[in-house]
């Protein structure tokens, strides 16, 4: 018997973890409906909003496009970190993948690589190999809220990224590329909106997450509209919200079930720019503090700001879960992956019959 080697275990032992997803993949018609790596995240134990250890190396690329096609997805948002770029052979395989499936693919690349030359070459090389020319990027890991205890410290992000980006423009012209920077609970839809105005550029855009913003206080509609003449790729999703003495929890619940205008926001898009895709980002996991009743929330901003708060409520935590939102805490590995499984079926059933993706 022949030595089992690293990669063909993780695909194997990935398989046996993805369970009966596998079981009867179904040939889904071509369509700009793909799932990001991020609902699959009880599967990679990303973060520290899920199990507080690993990263997306957890679902390596080749079995992370298998369980895209057995959901049902049309295409995929995969991280650079599930592929081993210094391995062609195995970028060849993952874009054959792609290719049995049809799939399309977005890569998504660390912040790095639109404010360092060196990072931005070896992505872009990667996405040659990989025959995509979309990328998403995060600028900021954590929130605003969390991430900056002074204004300072605000203005230094701001001021850094104002600076790189209109660079990181020019090298995505050169190579061909576009890039959509997600409203990441960085920057407001208004901030990043503007900054992407100055900047005129057709290769760098906006990866417009539907719920993210909630967390500013902003109206999800208003929001989607103010990012969808940049987009260049989305994250969908549903959010519900529960109010609490810190200001209120919120949680990605399965499509159809939260309080987005999902159908009004795909609308929009779908009429700014035609060719976006439109890429589920269900994650299962805790739902979030957003504590906008305290001071330090509003460090950033340089004061309260009543007339937002207020708009908020009314338009929002009006319509608030009574209940409790959904949790993992507690719950075994066993029934985190059930619970990851059935939001996002659920998710494809619901983006396919009622958004018509």
């Amino acid at each position: 018997m022949c030595a089992t080697t690293r990669r063909e275990f993780l695909l194997s032992a990935a398989a046996l973890t993805l369970g009966p997803a596998f079981a009867a993949p179904a040939p889904a018609p071509r369509s700009r409906f793909g799932i990001a790596y991020t609902s699959f995240a009880i599967r990679m134990l990303q973060g520290r909003d899920v199990l507080r250890a690993g990263t997306a190396k957890g679902l390596p690329a080749e079995a992370f496009v298998e369980l895209v096609h057995s959901f049902g997805g049309s295409g995929c948002q995969m991280d650079l970190s599930q592929l081993d770029a210094t391995q062609p052979s195995e970028l060849r395989r993952v874009r054959g993948a792609l290719e049995k499936h049809a799939l399309f693919l977005e890569l998504s690349v660390p912040a790095s690589s639109l404010s360092d030359p060196e990072a931005f070459a070896r992505a872009a090389a990667v996405a040659r190999e990989l025959g995509t020319t979309r990328l998403r990027v995060a600028l900021l890991s954590g929130r605003r809220y969390e991430s900056f205890p002074r204004m300072e410290d605000w203005r230094v992000f701001e001021n850094r990224w104002r600076g790189a980006l209109p660079k990181a423009a020019a090298w995505l012209e050169k190579e061909g590329l576009q890039a959509g920077v997600e409203n990441h609970k960085d920057f407001g839809a208004a901030e990043l909106a503007e900054i992407l105005r100055s900047i005129g550029s057709p290769h760098l855009g906006a990866c417009v997450d539907f719920g993210n913003n909630l967390s500013f206080l902003e109206d999800p509609m208003a929001t989607v509209e103010a990012l969808a003449p940049h987009a260049v790729t989305t994250h969908l999703k549903d959010m519900a919200v529960r109010a609490d003495e810190r200001g209120f929890q919120l949680s990605e619940v399965p499509l159809g079930t939260g309080l987005l205008p999902l159908a009004r926001m795909v609308e929009v898009l779908r009429k700014a720019r035609p060719e976006v895709n439109f890429c589920l980002e269900m994650i299962t996991r805790d739902p979030l503090s957003v504590p906008y009743l305290e001071d330090g929330y509003w460090v950033t901003y340089g004061r309260r700001d009543p007339a937002r708060v207020e708009a908020f409520r009314a338009a929002v935590l009006a319509r608030a879960s009574t209940g409790p939102l959904p949790r993992i805490t507690g719950l075994s590995p066993e029934q985190m992956l059930a619970a990851e499984d059935a939001n996002v079926r659920a998710c494809v059933s619901y983006a396919r019959r009622t958004l018509g993706l």
